[in-house]
């Protein structure tokens, strides 16, 4: 009898044992599991801002190099186009009646252009054009800009029908092209530049090639050029792959691949 008491008490000893270490380890699962939940929503929160701050500086990037562009055609294409008609309509003060006429026609005609080239300036300032018309339109306004501006001679190839990503997505592939654009009227030395866009159902890519004087991309890749991490840096933001193919005296294409692109597509709401 006082055996099996015994047998009893030890009986109730391990089953409280087993129960502490039961509610020890149980106890400990949920610190950890309560410690990498804040963890994990942290590094959230911090990509989060990321995302955040980097769709910010492409906005204001995007603005910068629009204003960039807009000075120099401001300067180099309306503002000799006004000094041409205040010229000819200071001549024409001399000129015989017909003549005279002629002139203010031609005057009348360039101020109608300037007042054109104006408004799409002023169109191209705003943001919300690349959310209104998508990106394969603003990329089409873009290169009406660069071949009025005559600095090189820019064409457009669409393969598939274009559709609208969703705004952000859009801003960062339109930053992604006015950089390349940038690096192109810097360094390539080309007189011209072919810009293809060929959407699928779920690929997207978009190329620009130029016939310029071309660089090693092996050193360039080693060096680790700030223009081209910046391009990787925005292109990754969107799980968007990059290639850049050169060599010297053979021009350069870079592609950019969006894959799985099905949550990136406006919705029809």
């Amino acid at each position: 009898m006082e055996k099996a008491n015994d047998d009893i008490v030890i009986a109730i000893i391990i089953a409280s044992v087993g129960a502490v270490v039961l509610a020890v380890f149980t106890l400990l699962f949920f610190l950890v599991f309560v410690r990498k939940k804040r963890i994990l929503n942290k590094k959230k929160e911090e990509l989060t801002r990321t995302y955040e701050k980097l769709i910010l500086q492409t906005k204001l990037e995007i603005q910068e190099q629009t204003l960039t562009n807009i000075s120099r055609e401001i300067h180099d294409n309306i503002g000799q186009v006004l000094s041409f008609v205040k010229l000819s309509l200071g001549t024409s003060a001399k000129m015989k009646d017909g003549d005279q006429q002629e002139k203010i026609n031609e005057s009348v005609q360039l101020i109608g252009t300037v007042i054109n080239d104006l408004r799409d300036l002023s169109k191209s300032l705003s943001l919300d054009r690349i959310k209104k018309e998508g990106l394969y339109q603003a990329i089409k306004d873009e290169v009406e800009r660069l071949n009025r501006s005559g600095i090189i001679c820019a064409h457009v190839v669409l393969n598939g029908h274009p559709f609208q990503f969703n705004v952000q997505t859009d801003m960062i592939l339109y930053r992604i092209f006015q950089e390349i654009v940038n690096n192109t009227l810097k360094h390539a030395e080309s007189e011209t530049l072919t810009i293809d866009l060929t959407y699928s159902l779920n690929l997207f890519t978009l190329t620009l090639e130029d016939k310029g004087k071309g660089f090693n991309t092996v050193e360039l890749i080693k060096s680790k050029g700030q223009g081209l991490e910046n391009i990787k840096q925005r292109a990754a933001l969107i799980n968007a792959e990059v290639a850049v193919n050169s060599t010297i005296g053979s021009g350069c294409l870079t592609s950019i691949t969006l894959k799985h692109i099905q949550e990136n597509i406006t919705s029809d709401e």
